[in-house]
């Protein structure tokens, strides 16, 4: 009769609620996916004119700064690789003869001088021949003569500079330190245009031999500083050096006034390093960019194309110069171009929104048109939330509606599934509770019956016998009892019609009284019951029958689930104003996680254990009922494997 109520419930929620609910949840699906398809082809539309737009104003923008540097590079009247760039958002300017690109230092005519004027054969010759007396030899001494011979005949700052850093490294060999360090200072303090064969700076070679003997610290940071100030581009064998320097300074630095200068020194060389292993790749894959020239592009008519290279993207262009041999390469930092660009208040207030310059393959964004190669526009969420303002009434109101059925929907579905299923865990419950209650009436009636047949036939002629037979009907009628008074009691409590009568007892008198009638039962089991009270406790109003009840019931919990455990510890004692009764018991215990749920009426706890032990689930209900009936309270501590500890607090001072 049940099944058939709770289909055809069912069937009614499914004809007058979900059918309806659907159809209507599907239209404003249907509804609101088309607004979304439109909305999503506006977006995208919007952010192809932006794209257009921003790539028109970037392009204009870069000739420009691509037409400004050429003219500077002419106008200074020096190699065009070398001039210092006018742009700040300009990273690297390169000349291009043939398929070949050439970086900054590659056409440094100072090193190239510098190269020239060492290896002159009167200056090299004698270079030569000192260093055969150092290195072949081993004569310091005569090594050190003959650099010093190289420095009075030399014609050129560059070769004295040259030879007295060979004549610092043979002082310093022969054990002559003080002296070595004297003329380090002294090259120390040369410019740093400078530099040998390989580009390198011959104060570099100083301060790292001043490093090494953990000398001038200052003196080395505040000329590498300038260093660093002065020149943009170094050669790949200075840089490193200036890396493994300043790294040697912060370690081996004493003074940490120092510090902060030397880390500072450190991020600049990072960043250096940076563009040039960027700027080697990119003199690598040259050939392969495909760039081309303005006379190209004026020969051809095409228009001017600018491509992105590298991680940190650079875009790149080629420029003519008035060699026609000769090209500029301009490389300029994508990200400084569209900062520079958006401080420009005529371009943001064009685009207001947040967007940002992408670039390598599978890059997701805009294309900015055919000039630019390898770079995207990219919009922020901020900005498509600007820009998808067309979301119109219709389409909130479709939303609401879709909401407000699907709540409605799944509010009444929450209600059917909650007492469908309160439905089954209560039929559950009360098929268990008949279950039990058959099994723990059955048991105590057949024997009833056994030990009462035996009697009346006259089977057992001894008086002992015969006192233990009656001892077990007495207490299997009163186990009969106390199991009636339970489901009576709860029947009353459900009904409301549940009434204590409360009077003046003993606590003590209710323990011992307990006591007694689990005695019998207890020692057929071969239980201890060891009871511990404190007398002098005054006497509180409570319903007598009630408060014994409800320890017997506790008691006999205790026998139950003590396991392989005998003993059941009984206690009595005053904790501030109330009166503590305890039953303790070392049994199976009881996992944390159900401890809430065990005064919940016909709950079990669900183990392998509680299978085998029959129960109603209404003891510790009526327990908690009868405690708080009584203004007290109820507590229990368990363990699982170690027992359980249940605590029932009563006033002293009963209020009525």
């Amino acid at each position: 009769m049940s099944s058939r109520s709770h289909r055809k419930q069912i069937l009614l929620f499914l004809l007058a609620v979900v059918l309806p609910s659907l159809v209507l949840v599907v239209f404003a699906l249907r509804m609101i996916s088309q607004e979304k398809e439109l909305a999503q082809k506006r977006l995208k539309d919007e952010h192809r004119r932006l794209a257009r737009e921003i790539g028109q104003h970037l392009l204009v923008r870069l000739e420009k700064i691509k037409l400004q540097e050429v003219n500077a590079a002419v106008n200074q009247n020096q190699s065009t690789a070398q001039a210092d760039s006018v742009n700040p958002e300009v990273v690297l300017i390169g000349q291009v003869i043939g398929q070949k690109l050439l970086l900054p230092w590659e056409v440094d005519k100072r090193i190239q001088e510098c190269c020239q004027l060492l290896t002159r054969p009167d200056f090299s010759s004698r270079i030569r021949r000192a260093e055969r007396e150092e290195f072949v030899n081993k004569d310091f001494i005569r090594a050190a003569e003959l650099y010093r011979q190289s420095m009075r005949t030399a014609r050129y700052p560059i070769q004295k500079g040259y030879a007295q850093l060979l004549l610092a490294r043979t002082l310093m060999k022969s054990g002559r330190r003080k002296e070595a360090i004297a003329h380090y200072r002294q090259i120390l303090a040369l410019p740093f245009n400078l530099s040998d064969e390989y580009g390198v700076p011959l104060p570099v070679y100083a301060a790292g031999c001043l490093i090494r003997t953990r000398e001038a610290y200052g003196e080395v940071l505040e000329r590498l500083g300038l260093e660093l100030g002065t020149k943009r581009w170094f050669p790949p064998e200075e840089s490193y050096m200036l890396q493994e320097l300043v790294e040697k300074i912060i370690e081996k630095m004493p003074e940490r006034s120092f510090q902060e200068a030397a880390e500072k020194a450190q991020q600049i060389i990072q960043i250096r390093l940076q563009e040039l292993e960027q700027s080697l790749s990119l003199r690598a894959d040259f050939q392969r960019l495909g760039l081309v020239t303005e006379q190209k592009i004026q020969e051809q008519k095409i228009e001017p194309v600018w491509v992105s290279y590298g991680e940190t993207p650079w875009l790149l262009s080629l420029a003519s110069t008035p060699s026609k041999s000769q090209f500029l390469l301009i490389a300029v930092k994508a990200k400084d171009i569209l900062a520079a660009l958006s401080r420009d208040n005529s371009f943001s207030n064009a685009f207001p929104g947040e967007f940002q310059l992408v670039t390598g393959r599978g890059a997701e964004g805009e294309s900015l048109g055919l000039n630019f190669q390898g770079v995207k526009v990219a919009f922020s969420a901020s900005l498509d939330r600007a820009l998808s303002k067309q979301w119109s009434f219709q389409g909130y109101f479709y939303v609401l509606v879709l909401f407000l059925v699907l709540s409605v929907t799944l509010f009444g579905a929450y209600l059917l599934w909650r007492d469908v299923r309160r439905d089954v865990r209560m039929a559950e419950m009360r098929s268990q509770f008949v279950s039990s209650v058959s099994h723990e009436l059955k048991t105590p009636l057949t024997a009833i019956r056994m030990f009462a047949e035996t009697l009346r036939l006259g089977r057992s002629k001894s008086m002992k016998t015969q006192k233990e037979y009656l001892d077990t009907i007495v207490n299997e009628s009163e186990r009969l009892t106390r199991l009636l008074n339970n489901v009576l009691d709860f029947s009353k409590i459900e009904q409301g019609k549940r009434i204590y009568r409360p009077e003046l007892a003993s606590l003590y008198e209710i323990i011992q009284a307990a006591a007694r009638a689990m005695e019998y039962p207890l020692n057929q089991k071969g239980f201890q019951l060891i009871v511990r009270t404190t007398k002098g406790l005054p006497e509180v109003r409570v319903d007598r029958d009630a408060i014994e009840q409800a320890v017997l019931n506790l008691l006999h919990n205790a026998m139950k689930y003590s396991g392989e455990s005998r003993d059941i510890d009984l206690r009595l004692q005053r904790k501030d104003n109330q009166a503590l009764i305890q039953v303790i018991d070392r049994g199976i215990g009881i996992d944390s996680q159900e401890q809430n749920r065990i005064f919940e009426k016909f709950y079990r706890v669900p183990t392998k254990e509680n299978e085998r032990i029959v129960g109603t689930g209404l003891g510790l209900t009526l327990v908690s009922h009868i405690v708080r009936a009584h203004g007290g309270n109820i507590e229990v501590k368990s363990t699982l494997g170690k027992g359980s500890t249940f605590s029932l607090y009563l006033p002293l001072e009963n209020k009525k």
